[in-house]
C-alpha cells in the first residue's frame, strides 16, 4: 500500500512540474496562494506583456527545478539581488513607459535607489508602493516633508499622488525647448505666471521659478525666499545694472512690483511697468 501511494506521489509532482510549464501562474498558487493571489490583483498582473501561463517565471526565471525540489536557491530571488540588478530586471519591462523610469541619470538612480526600495511588486496597492507617497519620500526626504509645516506653503494632501504631483521619482526625459524641467512642472498649474512673454523675467534662468520662490514652503508671502522684496530683487538688479536713483537706500523697504507689476513677464513693457 505504502508503495502505491509513493508512485502515485511521484506521478503527481513530475505531473506538476510539466503542468509548471504551461501554467506557471496556477502551479506557484499550490504553495504561495496568498502571494499569487495579492498578485493578481495587482497593476502588473492587468499590464501589457503580462502572459499568465509564463507567470511568475517572468520575473523568477525557470520554475521546474524549484517545483522538483523546494530548493529556493533554484529561482532568481530578486529581494536577494543587489539594488542594481534588481532594478535591471524591472528595467527590461518599464523602460520608457509612462510614468516609468525614464532615464539612467535620475537622481534615484544617481544615488543607488533601487526600485525594490519603494515597490512590492506582489502587493495591490496604487503604483505598488511600500507605504503612502508622502510617508515613503519623508523616509529619505525628511528635511524636505518638514518644509510643509510653514506658515505658507503648497498644499500637501497626505494621501494620494501627493510629491508625485510635482515630482517623477524615475527621472525626467529632455526639457522642451530649453525651458527647465522644473518650470514646467510649475507651469501645469500656474501657466499664467510662465508665459511666454514677449519680455520674460527670467524663467529660463537655471532654477526657473526658484530663484524667487521656495517651491515648498516658506515663512514668507508667496512662497518668496526673501522677506524683503525689494532685497530679493537687489540679488540680481544690484546697482550695477539699475538707475541710481533705484538705491538700496531709498527703496530697501518698498515693494518692487508696486511699480514692475508685470513682475514675472510683459508682452508690451521692457521693464514690467503696468500697462
Amino acid at each position: 500500500m505504502r508503495i502505491v501511494v509513493f508512485l502515485l506521489g511521484g506521478l503527481l509532482l513530475v505531473g506538476s512540474a510539466v503542468a509548471f510549464a504551461q501554467d506557471g501562474e496556477s502551479d506557484c498558487a499550490f504553495c504561495h496562494e496568498d502571494t499569487v493571489k495579492a498578485f493578481q490583483g495587482t497593476e502588473h498582473a492587468r499590464g501589457p506583456g503580462w502572459d499568465p501561463a509564463t507567470g511568475c517565471q517572468s520575473c523568477h526565471g525557470p520554475g521546474d527545478e524549484h517545483m522538483e525540489t523546494g530548493e529556493v536557491e533554484s529561482i532568481i530571488q530578486p529581494w536577494l539581488l543587489s539594488r542594481e540588478e534588481a532594478s535591471d530586471q524591472c528595467v527590461t519591462c518599464h523602460q520608457r513607459m509612462e510614468r516609468h523610469f525614464s532615464g539612467s541619470q535620475s537622481a534615484h538612480q544617481l544615488n543607488e535607489v533601487g526600485c525594490l526600495d519603494c515597490h512590492e511588486v506582489h502587493q495591490a496597492v496604487e503604483h505598488l508602493l511600500v507605504a503612502e507617497p508622502v510617508e515613503l519620500c519623508s523616509s529619505c526626504h525628511a528635511a524636505m516633508a518638514s518644509q510643509f509645516d510653514r506658515p505658507r506653503s503648497h498644499p500637501l494632501e497626505r494621501a494620494g499622488d501627493a510629491c508625485l504631483t510635482c515630482h517623477s521619482p524615475h527621472g525626467s526625459l529632455i526639457s522642451r525647448g530649453g525651458m527647465p524641467a522644473a518650470v514646467q512642472t510649475c507651469e501645469s498649474c500656474h501657466s499664467e505666471k510662465v508665459g511666454p512673454f514677449v519680455y520674460d523675467h527670467g524663467t529660463l534662468l537655471p532654477d526657473g521659478c526658484a530663484s524667487c520662490h521656495e517651491v515648498h514652503a516658506s515663512t514668507n508671502r508667496h512662497l518668496l525666499s526673501q522677506s524683503s522684496q525689494a532685497n530679493l530683487c537687489y540679488e540680481c538688479h544690484n546697482a550695477n545694472v539699475t538707475p541710481g536713483w533705484h538705491s538700496a537706500d531709498r527703496f530697501v523697504t518698498q515693494k518692487c512690483s508696486a511699480c514692475h507689476s508685470a513682475i514675472h513677464g510683459s508682452n508690451t513693457n521692457q521693464f514690467f511697468l503696468e500697462d
